[in-house]
């Protein structure tokens, strides 16, 4: 019986989730203050018209890369990494993976991090304070939330996209009441960074979600479902958080969001929308890493896994300091943003659809390595970190620290790989 903890096609009966319950599952996804504070490293670079502008755009390009990858997981019934075996092999599709499982590790240490900082700020107001006791308190809440499985997921995710709904309006309704928007859009940008290093790291948030997309997609009953649950919900959610943040920081110079919830004293929903908004996003990471474990060892038990890499997250959420996060972020999109070109590429203009049984046949034409797809990965991530290295680290490469500044990394790396995988991959 497929519990959604298996890597095989899901039978058509268990295919349940509904347009709105996809909705609900990436707008959940969507609503965290890591959101907010990628936002809030827009402004002051930017002026707020600017930051609203590319908040827009990198969006719309990037959520359609999350909905061409459920398109693929609803299609086929598979999980994200299972797929990756039809262009780089099954044995090709280990890298990734095992790449994949470690970002995701660290992302639900991240997730818990920066919700238990937020906990304890607000818990200060109150006169308690016990950053240990919030990292446990949310990862436990995490991997419970997970470990009762898709097919539990339905009722509880609209229930908690409702709160969240409510609670984000709410938010917004106060950053705007505290902070005049009118005001705030006459203010010019200080230009530290260009525009489309900029639409890179709203780019960069959707696209670190790409290798997770068709694990939740394969559940759907349709291809609408499949593509615009994940598009508009990811889209609505996670747009109006980068915008939280980048209107903070340009009302008052302050990135932190932590620091942002304490001072606007808003207590009880503070410790709710944190809550909630770190379980719905986090359970995420927690669930792709046991599956994406299973694509590596496909006889490992994913519930263990569940338990595992939840327990791992807080232990590593209590001794790991949050520095470099916006390296982070574009690192995670440099292994990627590569990746989802080449699938893309294969499934829609190579191969034009997989047979999913095929992909777990040891003997068939996907057994083994692609070499030709591996190197055209390879070559996609140095390029990638050739146009970003000056960002992230300061070193200056002639012509690619030029290219990075004008057009990003995302878009660039984006298009030179699918453009190599179409005339070499085939």
């Amino acid at each position: 019986m497929h519990e959604g903890y298996e890597i095989k096609p899901v039978e058509k009966s268990k295919k349940t989730f509904t347009l709105i319950t996809l909705l609900a599952i990436w707008f959940g996804a969507g609503i965290s203050i890591a959101e907010f504070w990628a936002g809030a490293l827009l402004t002051p670079a930017l002026s707020l018209g600017m930051a609203i502008l590319v908040i827009i755009v990198g969006h719309l390009l990037g959520n359609a890369i999350m909905g061409l990858i459920a398109l693929e997981g609803e299609e086929t019934s598979l999980p994200t990494m299972v797929l990756s075996r039809a262009s780089l092999g099954i044995k090709g599709s280990i890298l990734p993976s095992i790449l994949n499982y470690l970002q995701l590790i660290g992302w639900t240490a991240i997730m818990l991090i920066v919700g238990a900082n937020a906990m304890n700020a607000v818990s200060k107001t109150f006169g308690f304070e016990g950053y240990p006791l919030w990292v446990l308190l949310l990862g436990v809440l995490v991997t419970l939330w997970t470990y009762i499985g898709p097919k539990n997921w339905e009722k509880l995710e609209k229930i908690a996209a409702l709160l969240l709904l409510a609670l984000s309006l709410w938010l917004t309704y106060v950053t705007l009441k505290k902070f005049p928007l009118s005001d705030l859009l006459t203010k010019p940008g200080t230009g530290e960074i260009g525009a489309m290093l900029a639409l890179d790291l709203v780019i960069a948030m959707p696209l670190s979600w790409a290798p997770l997309i068709a694990d939740y997609s394969r559940f759907a009953k349709n291809k609408n479902s499949a593509f615009w649950g994940t598009y508009l919900g990811y889209f609505i959610s996670s747009s109006l958080f980068y915008f939280v943040g980048a209107l903070t920081n340009m009302a008052i110079g302050e990135g932190d969001p932590i620091e942002i919830v304490a001072a606007y004293g808003i207590g009880i929903p503070a410790m709710l929308i944190i809550t909630f908004s770190t379980v719905t996003t986090t359970f995420l990471d927690v669930y792709s890493a046991a599956i994406t474990y299973k694509n590596i060892s496909p006889k490992a038990d994913a519930k263990k896994q569940v338990l595992f890499v939840g327990a791992l997250g807080v232990i590593l959420a209590l001794v790991f300091p949050m520095e470099q996060y916006e390296s982070f972020l574009l690192l995670i999109g440099g292994a990627f943003v590569s990746l989802a070109a080449i699938m893309i590429t294969d499934y829609f203009l190579v191969k034009k659809g997989y047979n999913a049984e095929a992909l777990f046949d040891e003997n068939g034409p996907f057994a083994g390595y692609n070499s030709k797809a591996i190197i055209i990965w390879s070559i996609g991530f140095i390029f990638y970190m050739g146009l970003a290295i000056e960002g992230l680290f300061g070193i200056h490469i002639p012509l690619l620290s030029e290219l990075g500044f004008r057009l990003g990394s995302s878009i660039p790396t984006f298009i030179l790989v699918s453009v190599l995988y179409y005339i070499f991959g085939r």
